[in-house]
């Protein structure tokens, strides 16, 4: 249902990074607090008002600020730890799954899970008609007006001339027409953490390889693998002993390890001394 859904992430700003950046500072030097007040941050980072409710919501989007208390989640008190600028290529892959795999995040994940997949290539304003008629009827006529060009807008320009650009998910014809590009290689420890957590998120340990392939909301779909890509990934994890690829009855399966985690490869990654930022 749409009231279960975020339309407004951005709140009408681009994605700075660096205000993110600032905010994950101030959050990660209050670490110990139970609940951080906005006032507080605007005082400690010169933000406006509004502008900090916009980055904290993004910063929500990514799973790496808590909503409501305003403090940082495991995953964020990490990334503020090990990567606060959010450069390196696996913060970033990590980031773009959380925003773009999450239901809650209605127009980003519309884009990457319906529209991308779906066409070769569409400009911009192909997105918001498309976006226009798939919720006609839930939101006002001035909402999705408003509010969609703008949240277009955010996305466009996050992975076209943001930090997300580095990921080259995202890809634009010179007649601006958008499109996904495909086949991309995921950091193998930011890999495992993805299937790790789009299995918590569905309470399950044992995945069907088909039935992920082209499932919404799934690493491979969001980065575009092939079948090939995707086996070759999941023997990557296999090898590392990370996973378990199984094949059963003609079904190739992936078997997660007991006791990890998502946060497991996570730490993983950032404990590994070769930088790739």
């Amino acid at each position: 249902m749409a009231s279960n859904r975020k339309l407004q992430i951005s709140n009408g700003y681009l994605f700075e990074f660096e205000q993110l950046s600032r905010i994950l500072h101030f959050l990660e030097a209050h670490r110990v607090e139970k609940r951080i007040y906005r006032k507080d941050i605007q005082e400690n980072t010169g933000l406006s008002n509004r502008q900090i409710e916009s980055v904290v919501s993004i910063g929500c989007a990514l799973g790496i600020i808590t909503p409501g208390t305003q403090i940082l989640t495991q995953v964020g008190a990490l990334i503020a730890a090990q990567d606060i600028f959010l450069e390196k290529t696996g913060t970033l892959q990590w980031c773009h799954y959380q925003g773009a795999s999450q239901y809650r995040n209605l127009v980003w994940y519309e884009i990457f899970n319906s529209i991308l997949p779906r066409e070769h290539s569409t400009a911009e304003s192909g997105w918001l008609a498309n976006l226009r008629n798939a919720f006609s009827g839930q939101y006002t006529d001035g909402t999705l007006g408003k509010h969609l060009h703008e949240e277009v807008r955010f996305i466009v320009d996050a992975y076209l001339n943001r930090n997300f650009k580095k990921l080259e998910i995202l890809q634009q014809h010179s007649d601006g027409r958008l499109y996904r590009r495909r086949h991309l290689q995921v950091q193998p420890a930011i890999f495992s953490a993805m299937i790790y957590d789009y299995a918590a998120v569905r309470g399950e340990r044992l995945l069907q390889v088909r039935n992920i392939a082209e499932a919404a909301g799934s690493p491979p779909l969001l980065f575009g693998f092939d079948e090939t890509t995707l086996q070759q990934a999941i023997e990557r994890l296999h090898e590392n002993g990370w996973v378990r690829y199984e094949s059963t009855h003609n079904l190739d399966q992936v078997r997660l390890r007991d006791g990890s985690s998502a946060l497991t490869f996570l730490k993983l990654y950032y404990e590994d001394t070769i930088s790739d930022s």
